[in-house]
Formats: structure tokens, C-alpha cells, sequence
């Protein structure tokens, strides 16, 4: 994200060869992970509320799927690392411009085309379908889901009140993902299919709205989640400081 924003700014690419390749993986590899960490999180809750009764995820399984999260992301991510090509263009009076592009074999431009259509499919179109697949069964299974034993009216209440939350919660996440990610990847298809020319100002607004999409969940959480709220309450008062009595 760094290096996005010092090319924004200076206009040129001064981190070198290697990083010109670093980069644009790192660009590419965070956002598979965090898209397909999602799927990975609506995946869990789905087991959790369909199969309350199984044994939740352990540690050893949680490992493995995070290399297996960190695997994919970079086998789609390598392509566009490896194709990557520094430039230089001098201006004139001393004045060097480097510039980092993609160097696709040909034909690059069907190559660069493909690839990016194949990356919005699967890892956009199919984490999102996947997502919200999960969430709407989840969502149906919460409705339908009516309070155990004899209630009365107010628990009754609690309990609607409740299940009402949770679903606009999943809603809100799955809007989230489908609304802050949506920009980056049709600029990007645009982009690789010639549509627009490449402008680093729209490029650097929708990567930082698509990466800031995971700065909202845990505030949705904590509007949404009454569980949620208690446990991070909980979590500061361990790391409060005690204030010990001093004795008069």
C-alpha cells in the first residue's frame, strides 16, 4: 500500500527492480486473503449454526486452512508478480522517469485480459456468491429458530429482537464485502480490457476502499453483537491496570 502511494505521488517508481515485483504480489496476494478469509469466516459460522452439536474448528484444522488461504492467494497472485517490467523513459535536462508496468507474454493483451476476468470470477464473483449463500441459510435457520421451553412475552420479544440484529449483521458484512471490493475489480477489468486508460488516482482510491472493508466488520460486530460488545468489554478490564489501594 506504501508503494502505491509513493507512485501516486511522485509519479514514478523509485523502490527498484525487485520491489516492482514484490509490490504488485503483495498487492494482488493481500487482497485474495482477505477476500477468501471471508469465505473462509461464513464457512465456520454456517457450521456453527446449522451444526451446533459438532465439534468446532481446532487449532491444528485453523492453521491449515490459513496456509491453504496463503497458497491460493499467492498461486493467483504470482502471475502478475513474475510479468511485471521496470521501464525507464528519459524526459530530457537529466529528468528519468522509471515506471512499473505488466509485461504479459503475447498476446499480452488477451493474456492480461483472461487472467484478470478469471481473478474477478474467482476470487469476486465466487467468494461473494459463496458468502452470501452461507449467510442466507444461516439467516433462514436463525428465523426460524423459536426460543426452547415456556417464554413469556418479553423474553419472546428479546429473543425476536435478537434473531432481528444477527440477520441485519450478516447483511451488513456481505453488503460490505459486495460494495467496498465492487470499484477496484471493474477498474481493473476495464483496465486489462482497454476500456479506459490507467489513472493512478482511481487506482488508488479503490484499493484503499477495498482494503479499508476490513476495518468495518469489527465495528458492525460491536454495533450489532450484544456477545461481541461483552467479550471486548471483558478484554479491556484484563488489560486495565489495577489501581492498588494506598492505605491512609
Amino acid at each position: 500500500m506504501y508503494c502505491v502511494q509513493t507512485r501516486f505521488v511522485n509519479s514514478t517508481w523509485v523502490f527498484g527492480k525487485l520491489m516492482c515485483h514484490v509490490s504488485r504480489f503483495a498487492q494482488y496476494c493481500s487482497v485474495h486473503v482477505s477476500a477468501l478469509t471471508l469465505v473462509a469466516i461464513a464457512l465456520d459460522r454456517h457450521q456453527v449454526v446449522m451444526h451446533p452439536m459438532r465439534q468446532r474448528i481446532s487449532k491444528f484444522r485453523g492453521v491449515i486452512c490459513i496456509i491453504v488461504i496463503w497458497v491460493t492467494a499467492s498461486c493467483f497472485s504470482l502471475p502478475h508478480a513474475i510479468y511485471q517490467k521496470l521501464l525507464r523513459f528519459d524526459l530530457g535536462h537529466r529528468k528519468v522517469r522509471m515506471v512499473c508496468l505488466s509485461s504479459f507474454p503475447q498476446p499480452s493483451d488477451v493474456v492480461w485480459k483472461y487472467l484478470d476476468l478469471a481473478t474477478f470470477f474467482l476470487l469476486y464473483v465466487l467468494p461473494l456468491a459463496i458468502i452470501s449463500i452461507a449467510y442466507v441459510i444461516v439467516a433462514k435457520k436463525l428465523w426460524t429458530r423459536n426460543a426452547i421451553g415456556d417464554v413469556t412475552i418479553a423474553q419472546y420479544a428479546a429473543h425476536r429482537r435478537k434473531k432481528k440484529m444477527t440477520l441485519k449483521m450478516l447483511m451488513l458484512v456481505v453488503a460490505v464485502f459486495a460494495i467496498c471490493w465492487f470499484p477496484l475489480n471493474c477498474y481493473v477489468i476495464l483496465v486489462s480490457s482497454k476500456a479506459i486508460d490507467t489513472n493512478n488516482a482511481l487506482y488508488f482510491t479503490f484499493h484503499w476502499f477495498a482494503m479499508s472493508s476490513t476495518c468495518y466488520n469489527p465495528f458492525i460486530y460491536c454495533w450489532l453483537n450484544s456477545s461481541f460488545r461483552a467479550e471486548l468489554k471483558s478484554l479491556i478490564f484484563i488489560f486495565r491496570p489495577k489501581v492498588e489501594a494506598v492505605p491512609c
